[in-house]
């Protein structure tokens, strides 16, 4: 606890800036956080890594949302627009809509709405108005910002506030992912620690502490892989129940990362030995077909209800990128470069200064755990399984790069690189990537797995390099965020 208060106020040695410590209540809540988190995190025993993790992510990313000033989340003009949405409209969208109280945040937003931006006075004191839903369908709403909308939905209840609900939102939707990481350590057998590393990583929670979705592709893709991976080690075979399971889980990516949803086809590379019965994979076969049938109406893809929510739909188009494939090829050799500089390392978004040193400590602590973790994870993955995946994660990666095209903002026809494809894109590769690493570690090197005593060691050291690196995030942010 002494040394994350430490880091607290010792942070701005880290910046280019002149030091000059400001309390006010953003550094309470930071304070609050440490104290409480340190409190009741018990370290001691390794069987409490799922509770932790629930801890560590509700906690600390109650901070982030706490602290972070209004509309500077990533996109978040977008996903609070949509969750608002969401509350006004269950089902469909309508081209008529006019969310009232979404327009009161975005009097508040001094990136988007700089010239007519009003103060901390006016938000605040700005109360709730009745949004107006008419007109006809023009999208579906996504359920994926259910749990922003039940926090919105709370505050509501609680205050006629607007910054009540604002808040109570962004924490919702921490609580959700919260519950995401602790299911899936929770379930695991043979990846806990992996699930851990991802699930707290900083630049993921400081994405998922806010009005935005990929709190869901984050969770779902950990939970997925906790329950591949029981399956592939030998702890469970893949029955029909774990198919519609691990099927369901991927179906859910279509509210979140679209492309994803071809994971579904996993439950087909696995190898018969490790099914329970015969039925499994024509049962898989045709349960991917329905899921599929089911997301493209979804996405606008088939256009049933005369709706327009497809991705792509601005895109050049398939045929064009067939036979100019090169900018779609330079955009995923650069993902090893994204997903490091742009994801792991950058945590923070709409700051003043980057902190080199956390930014080092970050990749150098990350990467070392993330080597450790694949050392100490057992498991034997089929050669079939693994150039399936493989080809798969590639063809998906190609698609999510191929929907971006469809976003004037960062593409147009004949550009040599698609922009705006972004390193958290790829989580889902690189949370599963230590499988991979630990059967090729394994097939080499004869390894012993670790004592009770050095496996307790491992995972409490595990806990504190992402508790120190969280806080050394916090901090940094305190004194930079715009």
């Amino acid at each position: 606890m002494i040394i994350g208060l430490l880091i607290v106020f010792l942070a701005p040695v880290t910046l280019p800036i002149l030091f000059d410590f400001q309390y006010d209540i953003r550094f309470s809540w930071v304070v609050l956080g440490i104290v409480l988190y340190f409190l009741v995190t018990d370290f001691t025993q390794a069987k409490r890594l799922a509770r932790n993790a629930f801890l560590f992510i509700t906690i600390f990313g109650t901070v982030v949302a706490l602290i972070r000033p209004v509309q500077y989340a990533l996109d978040e003009e977008t996903h609070l627009k949509n969750t608002i949405g969401l509350s006004g409209s269950f089902f469909f969208k309508y081209d008529k809509e006019e969310l009232k109280d979404y327009d009161a945040v975005f009097r508040h937003d001094p990136i988007r709405n700089a010239s007519n931006y009003q103060g901390k006075d006016y938000f605040d004191a700005v109360e709730h108005q009745d949004s107006t839903v008419a007109g006809e369908p023009v999208g579906f709403d996504n359920p994926a910002y259910l749990p922003g909308t039940i926090g919105w939905n709370l505050g509501e209840l609680l205050s006629s506030k607007v910054k009540v609900s604002y808040y109570l939102g962004r924490i919702g939707t921490v609580i959700a992912y919260a519950l995401l990481v602790f299911f899936a350590i929770h379930a695991s057998k043979v990846y806990k620690e992996g699930i851990y590393l991802l699930g707290t990583l900083p630049s993921a929670l400081y994405v998922t502490a806010g009005f935005h979705y990929d709190y869901l592709y984050y969770g779902v893709s950990l939970l997925f892989i906790a329950h591949l991976s029981n399956i592939l080690a030998g702890y469970e075979k893949l029955t029909l129940k774990k198919t519609m399971l691990l099927q369901g889980l991927a179906f859910l990516l279509v509210f979140a990362k679209f492309p994803y949803v071809l994971l579904a086809l996993l439950p087909l590379f696995v190898p018969n030995k490790y099914c329970s019965e015969k039925q499994v994979k024509p049962f898989a076969a045709i349960n991917f077909l329905l899921i599929m049938i089911i997301a493209v109406v979804y996405s606008g893809i088939i256009n049933v209800f005369k709706v327009s929510t497809f991705a792509s739909e601005q895109s050049p188009g398939i045929g064009y990128f067939l036979t100019h494939p090169l900018p779609i090829l330079r955009t995923l050799a650069s993902a090893p470069f994204v997903l490091v500089d742009h994801f792991i390392s950058r945590p923070l978004q709409y700051i003043t200064h980057d902190s080199g040193f956390l930014m080092s400590m970050t990749v150098v602590l990350f990467f070392t755990m993330y080597i450790l973790v694949s050392l100490k994870t057992q498991i034997r993955l089929p050669w079939s399984f693994q150039v399936l995946t493989g080809g798969l994660l590639i063809g998906i990666s190609l698609l999510t790069i191929y929907a971006i095209t469809g976003d004037p903002r960062v593409y147009h026809k004949g550009d040599v690189f698609v922009g705006g494809v972004q390193g958290r894109y790829y989580f889902f590769p690189l949370a599963i990537l230590p499988l991979f690493l630990s059967d090729w570690i394994h097939r080499n090197f004869n390894l012993s797995p670790l004592s009770e005593e050095n496996n307790q060691k491992f995972v409490a050291i595990l806990q504190y390099v992402n508790t120190f690196l969280m806080i050394l995030t916090i901090s940094v942010a305190l004194y930079t965020q715009l």
